[in-house]
């Protein structure tokens, strides 16, 4: 909505909604980001993804290939260096993805 558009950048997300398309709903000021094996592995269920505001501008941000249906790993650069995030979902019962 209007307002996550003005307050935030990047929101993760857990157990997305994901349609028989294979994505999920997001509208136009989002970069919707998924885990580097969503399409080449579709027989995993995609457990998370990250949104990225469409403000940002594309060269200061990348995704970082990740071995994972469960990780989303994305690193900002700019003058202050460089920051990794990591949007991992553990569904609680191991620790498989870490």
């Amino acid at each position: 909505n209007d307002r996550a558009m003005a307050d935030w950048d990047i929101i993760t997300i857990q157990e997305p909604y994901i349609n028989f398309l294979c994505n999920t709903h997001a509208n136009s000021h989002w970069h919707a980001i998924y885990p580097t094996q969503h399409y080449t592995h579709s027989q995993q269920h995609t457990r998370s993804i990250t949104l990225i505001n469409t403000k940002l501008d594309t060269n200061s941000w990348k995704q970082i290939p990740f071995p994972s249906s469960n990780v989303v790993a994305i690193q900002l650069s700019g003058p202050y260096s460089r920051c990794m995030i990591f949007n991992i979902y553990n569904d609680g019962t191991h620790q498989n993805t870490l």
